[in-house]
C-alpha cells in the first residue's frame, strides 16, 4: 500500500467518523484533490482510489496535466483568474471556484460556448476582513447574482470560502458559520444553489460540520511537497 492510499483511506476514516458521531444526516462530501506541482502519476494513483475531481492553482500547469492524463476526470479550477486567460479556462475546465468579478463571469460565459456543458461555478467569499486574497465580501454577493442570471452558458452552484491560515479553529467555526447564512439567504431569496466548498487540509472536517459538501484535498492526500 502506497502512502496516497494510506492518506486517502485516513481521510475517508475521518470523515465517516465526523458524520456518526456528530449524528450528521448528510452524504460524505466531494474530495477534490488539489493537484498543483504534483506529478501525472501521483493524480493517477489518486483516480485509481477512486478519485476523479482534481483542482488546479496555475492555468499553464493544469492545461498540460489535463491533455496528458487520459482518463475522464472533472477538472476545478481554483486559483485566481486573469481576464487574459479566461478562454483556456472556459475551454478545459468543468468548475471554476474563484469567481469575484463579472468581467471575468461575462468573458467566461462568452468563450463556454453553448455546444458545451454548462460550466460550474461558485463566488469565493470573504470570509476575514483581513483576508488580501481576491473575494467578495458577503453583502456585494446579491448583486453579483443577479448580474450573473445574464451568463446563459454559467451555472452558480454555491459559495466557496477560504480561511486565514493563521486562524485559530473557533475563528474559523465563526467564518464557516457566515458562510452557510450566507448560502442560506441567497437560496431563500429565490435561488437553488447546492454548493458550499470549503475546507482544506487541516480544517476540512470542522467545514464538514459546518455544511460543507465539497472539500479540497492537497497535502493530506499527497503528502508535503518535495
Amino acid at each position: 500500500m502506497n502512502q496516497i492510499e494510506k492518506n486517502h483511506l485516513l481521510i475517508q476514516a475521518n470523515i465517516a467518523k465526523l458524520i456518526e458521531n456528530n449524528n450528521l444526516v448528510i452524504q460524505s462530501p466531494t474530495l477534490i484533490a488539489v493537484t498543483k506541482k504534483r506529478s501525472i502519476a501521483e493524480i493517477n494513483t489518486a483516480y485509481q482510489l477512486g478519485i476523479n475531481h482534481f483542482g488546479e492553482n496555475y492555468l499553464q500547469e493544469a492545461i498540460e496535466k489535463i491533455n496528458l492524463f487520459k482518463e475522464q476526470a472533472t477538472w476545478h479550477f481554483i486559483g485566481s483568474i486573469q481576464s487574459n486567460k479566461t478562454k483556456l479556462i472556459a475551454k478545459n475546465f468543468d468548475w471554476v471556484h474563484t469567481i469575484t468579478r463579472i468581467k471575468v463571469a461575462q468573458k467566461l460565459n462568452e468563450y463556454r460556448t453553448s455546444k458545451m456543458p454548462l460550466l460550474n461555478i461558485c463566488i469565493q467569499v470573504k470570509l476575514d476582513q483581513s483576508d488580501v486574497r481576491d473575494s467578495l465580501s458577503i453583502d456585494q454577493i446579491p448583486q453579483l447574482m443577479k448580474e450573473l442570471d445574464v451568463c446563459s452558458n454559467l451555472k452558480v452552484r454555491g459559495l466557496m470560502g477560504i480561511t486565514h491560515p493563521d486562524a485559530s479553529m473557533q475563528h474559523r467555526v465563526q467564518c464557516f458559520k457566515r458562510l452557510k447564512e450566507a448560502f442560506d439567504a441567497i437560496n431563500q431569496s429565490g435561488y437553488s444553489m447546492d454548493t458550499i466548498s470549503l475546507g482544506m487540509s487541516d480544517d476540512y472536517e470542522l467545514a464538514i460540520q459546518n455544511h460543507s459538501n465539497m472539500i479540497r484535498i492537497g497535502t493530506a492526500l499527497f503528502g508535503m511537497r518535495k
